[in-house]
């Protein structure tokens, strides 16, 4: 098994090879770069593992919550890559890759940074994503605001759901917010 795992929602660029362990080739603290670096980061990790695209089994991604701007770049790119070399898709969200590194699987919870003292939380009792407060969610215990914080469960959703097929053809992201350039046009009244 090699599948290349991306997630570009953080100010982390997380790029990883899983195959019969995880490869980390991550970049920290990417900032806004992502969009610069992560098809130089994918060659990288590629490159040293000796894998060319023709070798991977999946390419996976994490759609969210998160950065709006980093989804839509993680997900398009991860659509390129398939339009330009076929493999399935398998899509994970951050929420699950935290429940998962704290040992907690499907019936976790946990909670992203969504800036502005807000995070996107997810809880066990079936509730829908949502946006909370700082408070609430430091209840959950499993906040994460980086997804290199996070990889390992990552990689163990994708590994998952690779072995029960359970592929994505769309990669839809999941949004819970607005974009920011939304908020901020509603805040300043423009009609």
């Amino acid at each position: 098994m090699n599948i290349l795992l991306i997630d570009t929602t953080t100010a982390d660029l997380t790029v990883a090879i899983i195959s019969d362990k995880v490869y980390d080739f991550s970049q920290r603290e990417c900032g806004t770069h992502h969009s610069e670096k992560l098809c130089d980061r994918v060659q990288q990790a590629l490159s040293q593992r000796q894998l060319a695209f023709a070798d991977l089994d999946a390419y996976a991604c994490c759609v969210g919550p998160g950065s709006f701007t980093g989804i839509r770049i993680g997900v398009s790119t991860v659509k390129g890559y398939a339009f330009a070399c076929p493999k399935p898709l398998i899509s994970f969200t951050s929420l699950q890759a935290i429940a998962f590194s704290h040992n907690m699987g499907h019936k976790g919870k946990g909670a992203v940074d969504a800036g502005n003292g807000r995070y996107f939380a997810d809880y066990a009792n079936g509730v829908e994503p949502c946006l909370v407060g700082y408070d609430d969610a430091r209840a959950t215990d499993c906040v994460a605001d980086t997804a290199s914080q996070y990889l390992d469960g990552a990689a163990e959703v994708v590994k998952q759901k690779f072995l029960r097929r359970q592929f994505d053809e769309q990669l839809q992201p999941l949004y819970i917010r607005r974009s920011q350039a939304e908020e901020n046009y509603e805040k300043s009244g423009a009609k």
